[in-house]
């Protein structure tokens, strides 16, 4: 998960530091404002996913399939994008990382979380706003859902208690790098009153 994958296609298309360009997160949405290249910004969204797509798998083959070590392994990918130690431990935000884990796990939590960012999108008019409200709400229906709407998406064997404490590890992480982008988008919001 700490491969910084936008620092490095960045760095390779445009000989760019992304850190100190745009909003100097270390993701796919930055990589592609910078360097206007729909290729670069493509290429982070598809590795960092794989990223996420690979830890998971690889956690299961390697050490065991149960979903506590899917999940573990999952989560150590987000933690190493958003924090990662080649880069001081300031990466990306962690969204196609998760994305990607959760394709694996559940891919209803990424429909879910795409459905919310949505609606967030249309109530704040802001991505980052709108991701953190579709972050807090994923954790809010997976921890409210009853069994037997939970079941169906992910299978009989992962057990609904952990599922649930993977969600809020999950998306506790994401949230974490979103608290700079969503207090500057309510202090703007409040001066703009």
């Amino acid at each position: 998960g700490s491969i910084p994958t936008a620092f490095l296609i960045v760095r390779w298309t445009s000989n760019i530091d992304i850190r100190t360009e745009g909003s100097g997160n270390v993701g796919a949405l930055n990589s592609l404002e910078v360097t206007k290249s729909k290729f670069a910004g493509g290429a982070v969204l598809l590795l960092d996913l794989l990223k996420g797509v690979v830890a998971v798998v690889v956690s299961s083959v390697l050490l065991d399939d149960q979903f506590a070590v899917q999940a573990t392994g999952g989560v150590a990918a987000v933690v190493g994008h958003n924090f990662p130690v080649w880069l001081k431990f300031k990466g990306g935000r962690g969204l196609a990382t998760g994305a990607g884990v959760l394709l694996v796990i559940g891919w209803v939590f990424v429909a879910a979380w795409l459905l919310l960012w949505g609606l967030g999108f249309i109530l704040t008019r802001h991505i980052n706003a709108s991701n953190a409200l579709a972050s807090v709400l994923t954790i809010l229906a997976v921890c409210v859902a009853p069994a037997a709407v939970l079941s169906p998406f992910v299978g009989q064997t992962i057990p609904l208690s952990e599922l649930r404490f993977f969600c809020v590890v999950l998306f506790i992480v994401i949230l974490l790098r979103h608290i700079d982008p969503v207090h500057e988008y309510l202090r703007n919001l409040r001066v703009s009153r």
